[in-house]
């Protein structure tokens, strides 16, 4: 079973030129299962390609979708509020059966977080397939554990009994060694990615990600819960830019994961 994380970095930069990037790597790996974050839709409208981010990636392409609102931002201002919100989105080729959303604490200090659960419905089995994004400033390293102690038990509890193992993908916005990320581990899952180096996912190569200043770093992760389930293969996608016009055009300002499971 393959499933895939990546953060789309909303609509900045040159979107409507990202988007076939997008569309192309996801129509190349075919993932039983990918998480995608910082996704917009117009909750002003029914949901279109035109007004959801998520439709426009699975369009034609045969992938159900769940959408989960975390923040709404308003147009003119850039703050976070209004029709136009930012969220979690899972597509897979297989069905949803189950779509449930729960906030993450930390709205009352910095821009609202969100976990999507979404059962999906494959040959194998029923995937719990989790998404979340936590919140990004350096000094919330405080909230980011207390998010992610309440992922943890979300997880837990909304697995259903007799389902495959449990995967949690997303930009977690911290380090491996990081204490929310030992925290994960420690409370059962698994890091996909193992003991490989250096798996940037924020990475200065990357034009979108360089121009924000920062070191390369890994913080996009594919989490396993349980012993059940076996990543064969691990490795970073949406990597590669179109470079035939005047500047290069990179999928997003992340890359991707992509791993492959052993059941």
């Amino acid at each position: 079973m393959r499933v895939a994380t990546l953060n789309i970095w909303h609509d900045r930069g040159p979107w409507p030129e990202r988007l076939p990037l997008i569309r192309h790597e996801l129509a190349r790996l075919k993932p039983d299962a990918i998480g995608l974050q910082e996704v917009l839709r117009d909750v002003s409208a029914p949901p279109t390609v035109d007004t959801c981010q998520a439709l426009a990636i699975a369009h034609g392409l045969g992938y159900h979708v769940a959408y989960a609102p975390a923040a709404p931002r308003d147009e003119r201002s850039g703050v976070w509020q209004g029709r136009i919100w930012q969220g979690n989105a899972v597509l897979s080729p297989w069905p949803i059966r189950t779509r449930h959303v729960v906030p993450l604490p930390g709205a009352d200090e910095a821009e609202p977080r969100a976990l999507l659960y979404a059962l999906v419905q494959t040959p194998l089995g029923d995937l719990p397939a989790f998404v979340t994004h936590l919140a990004w400033e350096p000094h919330h390293a405080p909230l980011r554990l207390r998010q992610a102690a309440y992922v943890a038990a979300h997880v837990d509890a909304l697995s259903p009994p007799g389902a495959l193992p449990a995967v949690l993908l997303g930009d977690f916005n911290a380090e491996p060694d990081s204490v929310e990320m030992k925290y994960l581990c420690d409370a059962g899952f698994a890091d996909a990615w193992g003991d490989a180096a250096p798996g940037y996912t924020f990475d200065e190569t990357n034009d979108y990600a360089r121009a924000a200043g920062e070191a390369s770093c890994r913080i996009d992760y594919i989490l396993v819960r349980g012993s059940a389930a076996t990543p064969l293969d691990t490795r970073l996608a949406f990597t590669t830019p179109d470079r035939s016009g005047a500047a290069p055009v990179w999928p997003s300002d992340h890359f991707g994961v992509v791993t492959d499971l052993a059941l």
